[in-house]
C-alpha cells in the first residue's frame, strides 16, 4: 500500500517518470501514490476523486495544454504545484511555464532531479496549508498536516543523494536527513551555515562561478564536483547538480542534490550550457564584473572585482550593489538611472567605488542590462575597470597646472609693476633731460669758435644718447604692458622710409655709412607712421651702426598677392653669430657685453621693433653670417588696420 503523498502524473505513454520515483524508493517502505492519466477525462475524474499533492505533467505527451491544466487543477481550491517535463532543448519553454504559473521544470534528460523538486513543493505546500486552514484537505488522507510534512520528509530523507537547499548567499536553509548517514552531521548542524565555508578551499575558486552562474540564471541546472568536509574531518568528494528556484517573494534559491562518490571511479562532471562557459571567459578578464537582479542584490562577482575590493565573493553574495560599492551620495543617482538599464539602455561612468577597509578607488563602469535566455531583461551587469592612478595622474596635472597658473599670474604681476616702474622712472628722467638738451643745444651755439665748444658738444650728444636709451624704455613698457594704441592712416612706405633714413643721416656721416633707398615705384600702405617710423630707426639705426665704413642698402617691395609688402635691410657690416641668433630678439641682450663690448646701446631696439611689427599683423625674419653682414625683411600688411 503506498504511505506517501498522492502524485498525479499526465502522460499518454510513458517516458519512465514512474520508474524513476520507484526506483529511488525501492528500498524502503515509504513511497507515494502514483496515479497516471493518460487523457482528459481521466485527469478530470482524478481532480474530482482523490486532490493530489502534486502534478507532473509530460508536455507534448498529453492532450491538454499546461494553461488548460493549471486552470482545472485551480478549481479545486487546492494549491497543486505542477511540475512540467519537456523534450531535451526545451529550456527556453520552461522558462515561460516557470512564469506562467509552474512550480518548477526539467527536461527528460534529468529525471533523476525530479524526486527532490517534488518533495520540496510538497512541503511548501503543506506549510502553506498550515497557515491557511481553509484550504480543503482529501477526505481519504486522514493525516494531520504535520504527519503529513514528516511523512514527506521521510520521503526525501531516505533518498540516496543528500538534497540542500541555500539562499543567494550560499547559507544553508534546508539539508535532508539523508546528511547524518553520509556526511555525518544532522540536519539542525547545518542548517544556518554557509556552505562554502564546509568546501575545500581549493575548490571554493572553482565552485563559487558555478553557483553564481546557476543564480544568474534560474531552472538551468549546472553541475559540479567538489570536496566537501566530513563531520569526521576527512574530505569527502561529492557530485552535485544544481538549479537556481524563485520564490513566491521574489528571492531566489538554489536546489542542489548531491551525491558521494569518494569511492567511485567517474568522469569529470562538465558545465554544459553557453552561460556557464560565458562566465568561464568572464573570470578570466581583467576587469571586474558584477551582476545584479532588479532589486540590487548581487547575483555574481569575478575574481578580478574580488581582487578590486578585497571582499569574497560570498561576502558580496546578496548584498544591495550600491550600498556596498557606492558612496551614499551616489545612491539616488545610481537609482535614477537604474531605471535606464532596466530599459535596455547601456551607460558609461567615472565613480568612487569603496574597497572593503572604506579606501575609495576609482572606477570607469559599465553598466548594461542583464538577459536570461528569453532575452528577458532581469538585473544589471556591471564592468569595472580600475583607473586610480590615471585618475591619481590626472589630479597631479591638475595641481601642477594650478600652481603654474599661480606662478604665471605672479609673473605677470611682476611684468606690469617692473613696466609700471619703468614708464614712471623713465618719465622722471625725461623732464629734467629735455632742459638739458635744450640748454645744450643753446650753448653748443653760443660758444661756436671757442675752446669750450668741443665740452657743449659732448654735452649735447651725451644728453641725445640718454634721450634714446629713455626712449626705448618707454616703448619696451608700452609694448609689453599692452597699452599700444595703433592710429593707421594712409601712407607711403617710400616717404617714411625716406624720413628714417634723413633722421639717421648724422650717425651714418659718423660711421661712414653709405646708405641707399630702393623703391622700383611708390608703395601705399595704411598703417600707424609714428610706429613704424619706431621700427624703421631702430632696423636700420641697428645696420648703420655695426656697418662702420660700409654700406646700408634699404629696399622696399611691392605688395604680394597676399596683400603683404617687404622692406629689407641690408648691410655689410660684422654679422650675427649662428649662436646669438635665436637670443636676437630677447629685451636687454647685445652679443658683445661688459666693459670690453664694441658697440653701445641697450639691447632693446630689436626686441620693441619685433614687437611693433607683431602687433601691426605682420612678421620680421633675420638672415646673417659672421663677418658679412646682415639682412633683416620686415613683412607688413599695406592694408591692415592693426590692432587697437
Amino acid at each position: 500500500m503506498p504511505n506517501g503523498p498522492r502524485v498525479l502524473i499526465l502522460q499518454d505513454h510513458s517516458i519512465g517518470v514512474e520508474a524513476v520515483l520507484q526506483d529511488s524508493l525501492r528500498r524502503f517502505d515509504l513511497s507515494p501514490e502514483l496515479v497516471v492519466a493518460a487523457r482528459e477525462a481521466e485527469f478530470r475524474e482524478a481532480l474530482s476523486t482523490d486532490v493530489p499533492q502534486a502534478i507532473l505533467l509530460v508536455v507534448q505527451q498529453f492532450d491538454l495544454s499546461f494553461g488548460e491544466v493549471l486552470e482545472a487543477a485551480q478549481k479545486t481550491g487546492s494549491d497543486i504545484p505542477i511540475i512540467a517535463i519537456l523534450p531535451n532543448g526545451g529550456e527556453s519553454d520552461g522558462m515561460d511555464l516557470l512564469r506562467r504559473g509552474a512550480c518548477n521544470y526539467f527536461l527528460e534528460s534529468e529525471l533523476m532531479c525530479i524526486p527532490p523538486s517534488l518533495y520540496l513543493a510538497i512541503r511548501a505546500r503543506n506549510r502553506s496549508a498550515d497557515v491557511n486552514q481553509t484550504v480543503t484537505r482529501p477526505a481519504s488522507f486522514d493525516l494531520a498536516p504535520n504527519q503529513l510534512a514528516r511523512s514527506a520528509e521521510a520521503l526525501i530523507g531516505n533518498l540516496i543523494d543528500l538534497v540542500t537547499e541555500v539562499d543567494i548567499k550560499g547559507t544553508i536553509l534546508y539539508e535532508s536527513p539523508a546528511i547524518m548517514p553520509q556526511l555525518g552531521y544532522s540536519e539542525e548542524e547545518l542548517i544556518g551555515r554557509n556552505a562554502f565555508a564546509m568546501i575545500h578551499p581549493l575548490d571554493v575558486p572553482r565552485v563559487m562561478p558555478i553557483f553564481m552562474v546557476a543564480l544568474a540564471t534560474p531552472g538551468v541546472p549546472h553541475a559540479a564536483r567538489f570536496r566537501f568536509k566530513h563531520k569526521n574531518g576527512s574530505w569527502r568528494t561529492l557530485e552535485s547538480v544544481g538549479k537556481a528556484v524563485e520564490t513566491k517573494e521574489g528571492a531566489r534559491h538554489v536546489i542542489v542534490t548531491s551525491r558521494d562518490i569518494t569511492n567511485e571511479s567517474r568522469k569529470p562532471v562538465t558545465i554544459g550550457n553557453t552561460e556557464a562557459r560565458f562566465m568561464d571567459v568572464v573570470e578570466g578578464l581583467g576587469e571586474g564584473v558584477v551582476v545584479s537582479d532588479a532589486h540590487d542584490k548581487i547575483l555574481y562577482a569575478n575574481k578580478q572585482m574580488e581582487e578590486f575590493l578585497g571582499y569574497d565573493a560570498t561576502e558580496m553574495l546578496g548584498k544591495n550593489f550600491y550600498e556596498l560599492l557606492l558612496p551614499r551620495g551616489a545612491w539616488s543617482a545610481y537609482q535614477t538611472q537604474k531605471e535606464r538599464w532596466l530599459m535596455g539602455h547601456r551607460g558609461e561612468y567615472e565613480l568612487s567605488v569603496y574597497r572593503k577597509g572604506g579606501v575609495s578607488l576609482w572606477m570607469h563602469v559599465n553598466f548594461s542590462p542583464y538577459r536570461d535566455r528569453d532575452g528577458r531583461i532581469i538585473g544589471t551587469l556591471a564592468a569595472f575597470t580600475d583607473i586610480t592612478k590615471r585618475k591619481e595622474a590626472e589630479e597631479e596635472v591638475q595641481r601642477t597646472l594650478e600652481r603654474l597658473q599661480i606662478e604665471r599670474d605672479r609673473a605677470e604681476e611682476m611684468n606690469r609693476l617692473k613696466t609700471s616702474f619703468l614708464s614712471n622712472v623713465s618719465h622722471e628722467i625725461r623732464t629734467p633731460l629735455n632742459s638739458i638738451l635744450g640748454f645744450s643745444s643753446l650753448l653748443t651755439e653760443m660758444l661756436e669758435g671757442t675752446e669750450f665748444a668741443d665740452y657743449a658738444t659732448t654735452i649735447r650728444t651725451s644728453g641725445r644718447r640718454l634721450f634714446e636709451t629713455i626712449e626705448g624704455i618707454l616703448d619696451l613698457s608700452r609694448v609689453e604692458s599692452n597699452t599700444v594704441v595703433m592710429t593707421p592712416r594712409p601712407i607711403s612706405l617710400n616717404v617714411e622710409a625716406q624720413r628714417a633714413i634723413s633722421m639717421l643721416e648724422p650717425q651714418a656721416k659718423e660711421n661712414k655709412v653709405d646708405v641707399r633707398l630702393e623703391a622700383p615705384q611708390e608703395v601705399s600702405a595704411t598703417l600707424d607712421p609714428h610706429y613704424l617710423g619706431r621700427i624703421l630707426l631702430n632696423i636700420i639705426g641697428n645696420a648703420i651702426k655695426f656697418s662702420p665704413n660700409g654700406l646700408v642698402r634699404v629696399l622696399i617691395g611691392n605688395p604680394n598677392s597676399e596683400g603683404f609688402s617687404e622692406i629689407r635691410v641690408l648691410d655689410t657690416g660684422v654679422g650675427i653669430s649662428e649662436e646669438f641668433l635665436p637670443r636676437l630678439f630677447e629685451e636687454f641682450y647685445q652679443e658683445s657685453s661688459g666693459l670690453a663690448r664694441k658697440f653701445e646701446g641697450t639691447g632693446l631696439g630689436l626686441r620693441i621693433a619685433k614687437r611693433l611689427v607683431e602687433l601691426m599683423g605682420g612678421s620680421i625674419v633675420v638672415e646673417s653670417e659672421k663677418g658679412k653682414g646682415s639682412s633683416f625683411t620686415i613683412s607688413l600688411p599695406v592694408n591692415a588696420n592693426g590692432p587697437s
